[in-house]
């Protein structure tokens, strides 16, 4: 079946429409001229994949990763930049349209990474051992197959030094009973921080003996065990200190973190007599500079691991009116409520589940600015459809290409009373 590719959609697949149905075709970009196989027909709309390009895209590139095809960490590697960034824009507003109704809302222009390649700055990587030695790398498009790396275009320059040297030594050891699942990589600009995560508990000596190999190297010198004492290090963000872990959830471009970190900071628009409540707070990404313009921030963090970070940091920079509280966002918000506790300005970075369980809640706490950080459009118009409802408006929203390369687009949200 021959078809042509419309648009992208969110999860990295081109959109064909004929006869009535929608296919989702792996690998197609806007303007291809294709012939498909269907792989899944699911009635009104099918799956398929690129069967032969009749006519290519004037958008479509060659790839710099020889494993592009395979590996599911990138998707839009094949189509230039400046259309991935129009298909971004396009992605955010359609959905923010048709799921949330908010078709005239001010989406501004999307803020384009600095870096096209080489911004990476964490990685998790799957090892296993076949056919008679050790493989690092990650899941192949759609399944749970892997694909093996010694290399990673989108990782900064050390971080994919990092990963050549550990793919070097664990192919030069060859003992297949090394405990070991995954790999966690991170680095703050100037050296990285790497941490083994083990199968399982038995044969802790030979994970042992992996980090005495890996210390050998200057590439992989700072390593440690998952559940073992796992090393900490510092990166510096607009002034501000903070300190993290590999296994810990961080920003993975951290040019882009910058600039969502100053929007933030801009649109609250604080003074010193505001006070600020952080949802989702992590390790102290947003709460910690705006704390400096506040009266009081009360940050609030699931993770027990990510809060102690955070208390470490508030206290390298000096940060005294910053209480990080360690509770899920919908009991601290229940309880904030039975206290009868206002706050100026809430600000959320809920995971990609959005926050839907909490805004009911959140509005009973009367901020008079909300300021959501969305790594989701789908939830993220779910969510402000529902902030609308409760009598917020929507000012204006300001997307962010946090993962060139991928279809995942971050977006920021001004919601005032």
């Amino acid at each position: 079946m021959q078809i042509e590719i419309e648009r992208i959609a969110f999860g990295g697949a081109g959109i064909a429409k004929k006869d009535g149905k929608v296919f989702f075709v792996r690998g197609g970009l806007p303007k291809d001229v294709l012939e498909i196989n269907i792989i899944k027909d699911k009635g009104n709309y099918a799956e398929a994949v690129i069967a032969e390009i009749i006519k290519p895209s004037p958008d479509r590139i060659e790839t710099p990763c020889p494993v592009f095809d395979l590996c599911g960490g990138c998707q839009l590697q094949n189509l230039n930049y400046p259309a991935q960034l129009r298909e971004k824009e396009y992605i955010l507003k359609e959905t923010l349209g048709r799921l949330g109704g908010l078709y005239d809302v001010a989406i501004e222009p999307i803020v384009p990474s600095p870096k096209e390649f080489g911004f990476r700055n964490k990685v998790t990587l799957s090892t296993w051992f076949y056919k008679g030695k050790w493989h690092v790398g990650y899941n192949q498009k759609g399944s749970n197959r892997k694909v093996a790396i010694d290399s990673c275009p989108i990782s900064t320059d050390i971080v994919d030094k990092t990963i050549k040297r550990i793919s070097e030594v664990l192919t030069s050891l060859g003992d297949p009973y090394y405990p070991l699942e995954k790999i966690h990589i991170s680095s703050n600009g100037f050296k990285s921080q790497i941490t083994l995560v083990p199968r399982h508990s038995r044969r802790g000596d030979l994970l042992k003996t992996l980090l005495k190999h890996l210390r050998r190297h200057q590439e992989t010198e700072n390593v440690s065990i998952n559940g073992s004492g796992e090393t900490g290090f510092e990166f510096s963000i607009l002034g501000n200190k903070f300190l993290t872990t590999p296994s810990i959830f961080t920003q993975v471009n951290s040019e882009i973190n910058e600039l969502m970190i100053k929007t933030v900071l801009d649109w609250a628009e604080l003074t010193q007599e505001q006070t600020v409540l952080d949802l989702y707070s992590g390790i102290g990404n947003f709460s910690i500079p705006l704390a400096r313009g506040a009266s009081e921030v009360l940050a609030v963090e699931i993770s027990n691991n990510s809060v102690k970070l955070a208390r470490k940091s508030a206290q390298a920079n000096s940060v005294n009116n910053l209480v990080f509280q360690n509770a899920a966002s919908e009991h601290a918000i229940e309880v904030l409520n039975k206290d009868e506790e206002k706050f100026d300005l809430i600000v959320l970075d809920p995971p990609r589940e959005g926050a839907k369980e909490i805004i009911e809640g959140l509005v009973e706490l009367s901020p008079t600015k909300v300021i959501y950080v969305s790594c989701d459009p789908a939830t993220l118009a779910r969510d402000l459809k529902k902030f609308s409802e409760l009598g917020y408006k929507v000012v204006k929203v300001r997307p962010f290409d946090m993962f060139p390369q991928t279809f995942h687009i971050e977006s920021i949200a001004l919601l005032c009373k």
